[in-house]
């Protein structure tokens, strides 16, 4: 599957709202927020790069709420944990 094929994938499930409530896992959220922010993600997955963050975070904002997560797991583009 293409990543334009998995990240079309990640929206329509943002967008279908298909994503199930989700904890922010409190090992990779380490502020407590809610949120998953770059170096976050990094410390848990050294080798997720910047770009591969960006098609992860569907709406920019530099952060990724448990949806976009969910998506990206379900697009194949995050390991579930």
């Amino acid at each position: 599957m293409s990543k334009i094929t998995k990240l079309s994938a990640a929206v329509f499930v943002l967008i279908a709202g298909a994503a199930s409530a989700q904890e922010a896992d409190p090992n990779i959220d380490v502020n407590g927020d809610g949120f998953y922010s770059f170096p976050e993600i990094g410390s848990v997955y050294p080798d997720l790069t910047d770009a591969q963050f960006t098609v992860m975070d569907t709406t920019g904002d530099g952060l990724l709420d448990m949806a976009e997560v969910m998506a990206a797991q379900d697009a194949g583009l995050m390991p579930a944990s």
